[in-house]
Parts: C-alpha cells; structure tokens; sequence
C-alpha cells in the first residue's frame, strides 16, 4: 500500500490520506454492499442482527488503537443493542419493530461516542443529548468529501513498468468502472427496450439479474458506504492521523489518476455505448421494426427515454472532463490510447445525443410543445457544442475548456432570452393542431403576451373560437387599461394592436 501515493510533506496545500483511511473507505463500501444484500426488497428479520454485528466489525477494528477494552457503563449497552436487534429475528410484532428501529441507532450512536472518549458531556447528564444529535446528523454527513478525496488518492497510482502493476491497475480500472457501468446500463435499458432485451438475454447467462434496479442499489450502496466512512472517519480525527508513522499525499490540483485505469475504464464504458449506438442507427434506418415486441410500435419505442439518455449524456460529460483534468500522461502510445478511447466516448454520446433530440422531437409532435420540452431541445443542443469544444480539446490538450464554455454559456443563454419561447411553443401547438385536432388551450393561456398574435388564427376556427375568444376578450380588458410611460413594452404594445383588429 505504500506506493499507492506520493509522499509531499513539503506542500501544506496538499491532502494528507493515510492507510487507515483507506481501509475505512474499502470496509464502508462492504458494510454498503452488505446493507444490499440484506435489506434490498428484502423484509427484517435476521438480517438486522447481523447487519449491526457487521458494523460494530467495521467500527472497532478501524478504531481499535483508540478505543479502550474496560468493563464500565458504556461497554454494557451493548446488551440492550444486542437485545433489542434480536427481536426483530425473534419476534414479530410490528409496534416494537417501528420503535425499535428508532432506539437502536440511538442507543449505537450513544455508545460508540462513549466508547472512543468522543463525548463532551457525562452519559447521565442531560446535556449529552447533544452528543448524541452531533452523533446522528453531523458525523454522517460532514466527512462525506472525505471519502471522495481517499477514493481518489486510491487511483492515484506512481508510474511503475512492472508487469504485475498493469495487471492491479486493470483490475482497479474494472472495480471503479463497475458501479458506473452499473448505472449506466440501467438508464440505456429503461430507455430503450431492444437494449435492455439485448441486456436481459446477456444476463439471463449469469442468473436471473433485474437491470433496473441497478440504479436504485448502486445508489443505496453508495449512499451506506458514504454514511459508515463519514461516521467512522469522524471518531479517527486528527490525533490518530498524526500518530500514523507513513502518510500519503494527493494534490487534488494536479492530474493524478493513472493512464491504465482511465483506459480500462473508458474501454468498458465505450463497449457498451457501441452495442448502444448499434440499435439506434438501425431503428433511426428503420431497420429495427422487425425486432420490436408485438405490443411495443416503433412511434411508441422511438417516443421515450430521451430523459433518460440525457442524463447518460450528462455522466459522460462528466467522465470527459474528468478524464481530460485528472488522467496524467504515460507514454505517447498509451496517451493516444486515452485520446482514442475519449473520443470514442464522444462519438457515441453524441448518437445517445441525437437520439434523445429525436425522441424528444417525435414526443412533442405527439403530445404538444411546453416549456420544458423545448428547453430540454434547447439544453441538448447546447450540451452537443459543449461536446465538440470537448473533442477539440482531447486533441489539442493546450487550449482551456473553461473559456470556451464561458463564451458558449453566454450565447446560448443570450439567444434562449431572444428567441421567443413563447411564440415558439403556440406556433408550434397550433400546427399540431390543424394537423391533429389536440390542442391544450389552458396552457396556452398561461403564456405571456408574446402569444397573443398567434393565437388569434385560432379565431377563425370553429371548435376552439369560444375558448379562446373569451381569453383573448379578457386581455383585451387588461390591455386596454391605460399604463404609465414607464410600463412601455414592446411584447404587450404588440399583442394591443393585434387585438384592437378584431371586434371581439
């Protein structure tokens, strides 16, 4: 473990991690793993008893140069806690379950603040009521930036040549990829069907495996790991650091995670985004309309999941610049190596990318034009410029992302202002409409004025005339209504000239 890090004891801007660290950050992410496995639609039962053995494991092996084997008070709850999580494998009652589920975390709480000398006030004063709420909701979620400083110390790996090194940085490379992959593959499955057919013939082979709760466990698991290395970094405070004979250091400020994992990761990411970017050339040819289910029809296939693949799309952005700031450069074949692999991820995201665009087009052609959809259009398109700057960059690594996504930040939102959503969306509505025979006239009724000009071609037509005749009679009240030199606006003075044309 050693060679994990580099040592720096010279650069106090730098983080100290210690071994220690490391070990709580690995054990939290197997109590999470564990929570999963035991609670995940799963009802209680033997599993609590165990659950808080395995935690009080964690606990006192991190801890065990701090904490203090002696018979007093404090080591005696451990009766009550032992008791009382039994009861949930001996009994049944469902009034004591619910209490029960209350009093235990309060009675660990209180105990393993005893135990490590953590508490400010005597267990039988009155006041120790603040150690303990410091306990359940301060020390689990203040050092949660902990963790992803040790997590990324942990792949901060120094150059080596040995053989045996590739093969743990591959293997490293795999493990950190995995949650991700996770994740990103329960997103591409609820988003398409075929894929997530293709995905469920895939894991048939390797047991009954449902992808879309993926997401949902990886997030518990992440979210238990990040709880039970917070609670337990808190109790190690500084003096345990200090008293640590060998320290680690990692400069957040500079690139420092290996070439090797980076590529292992984008390989395995980038191989499920071709079999991905596979189907959505062959239903965007049409080719895919023999391979749908009987009761799946390509308009319903094509019409959902664009929520989904954008939020694919933002992990991906994510991961480029990620790999762009930290991954350091290692050799010029295993450099272009990255540059490949990174523009391969933007390749397919920019499919997954034009996917979503055309799903959100045909959702709207369907079931009308809003706000958010034509911002989520709008936010697309900026996110796809936002990837060529990106792909510029992977090539030319001297140029800075940061202006150029100034710039393109303040222009996009420059002509998202001027581009008059408003008129857009009625336009847009009403031409669906004579298509149709659908319109939503009560949202649109709650535009601004800028919708005003539009709207009145709807007069001449029989079915909506009443309807929006009486809107349009009741702004043409307001608009009548004198206003001050100083209320002078452009939008409202146009929709009064329109309306003063029509004998309403």
């Amino acid at each position: 473990m050693e060679d994990i890090l580099d040592v720096n004891k010279e650069n106090p801007n730098k983080s100290v991690v210690k071994k220690e660290e490391i070990t709580i950050l690995v054990c939290s992410l197997l109590l999470g793993l564990f929570f999963n496995l035991l609670f995940y639609k799963k009802p209680l039962g033997i599993s609590y008893p165990i659950f808080v053995t395995a935690f009080y494991g964690l606990f006192l092996w991190n801890l065990r140069y701090k904490i203090k084997y002696k018979y007093s008070f404090r080591w005696a709850l451990i009766i009550p806690i032992i008791a009382l999580s039994s009861t949930y494998f001996i009994f049944s009652n469902q009034i004591f379950a619910v209490i029960n589920f209350l009093i235990i975390p309060i009675l660990i709480i209180a105990q393993t603040i005893l135990i490590t000398n953590e508490n400010k006030h005597k267990w039988y004063d009155a006041t120790f009521i603040k150690d303990v709420f410091y306990g359940m909701f301060n020390r689990p979620l203040n050092n949660i930036s902990r963790l992803f400083i040790v997590g990324l110390s942990f792949i901060s790996i120094r150059k080596s040549n040995g053989k045996h090194d590739v093969i743990k940085k591959v293997i490293m490379g795999l493990a950190i990829s995995l949650p991700l992959l996770i994740l990103i593959i329960s997103l591409l499955a609820s988003a398409d069907r075929v894929f997530k057919h293709i995905m469920d013939e895939i894991l048939s082979s390797v047991g009954s495996i449902n992808i879309n709760d993926f997401s949902l466990q990886s997030f518990i698991v992440l979210l238990i790991t990040m709880i039970a290395f917070s609670y337990t970094w808190s109790f190690l405070g500084s003096n345990g650091l200090q008293t640590h004979k060998q320290s680690s250091t990692i400069d957040t400020n500079n690139r420092c995670l290996d070439p090797i994992i980076s590529i292992t990761i984008l390989s395995v990411i980038n191989c499920v985004y071709l079999v991905f970017t596979c189907i959505q050339f062959a239903y965007m040819f049409g080719a895919i309309n023999n391979a749908l289910p009987p009761d799946f029809t390509y308009a319903d296939y094509a019409r959902r999941g664009f929520f989904e693949l954008l939020m694919v799309t933002l992990i991906n952005f994510t991961l480029l610049l990620s790999g762009l700031r930290l991954t350091r450069k290692d050799g010029r074949l295993v450099t272009r190596s990255v540059q490949l692999l990174n523009s391969l991820l933007v390749i397919c995201t920019m499919v997954i990318l034009t996917s979503a665009f055309f799903r959100m087009s045909l959702y709207e052609k369907a079931y009308g034009y809003t706000y958010l959809r034509v911002l989520t259009h709008s936010f697309m398109m900026f996110l796809g410029i936002l990837f060529v700057i990106a792909f510029y960059k992977i090539w030319n690594e001297r140029i800075s992302l940061l202006k150029p996504y100034i710039v393109v930040s303040l222009i996009a939102y420059m002509i998202i202002n001027f581009a008059n959503i408003d008129v857009l969306i009625t336009k847009n509505n009403i031409d669906r409409y004579f298509e149709t025979g659908k319109l939503d006239t009560q949202y649109l009724r709650n535009l601004s004025y800028d919708a005003i000009p539009e709207l009145v071609n709807l007069l001449d037509d029989e079915k909506m005339s009443t309807d929006i005749k009486k809107y349009l009679v009741k702004e043409k009240e307001i608009l009548s209504k004198k206003q001050p030199w100083q209320a002078l606006n452009l939008s409202r003075d146009k929709a009064k000239k329109v309306l003063s044309q029509y004998d309403l």
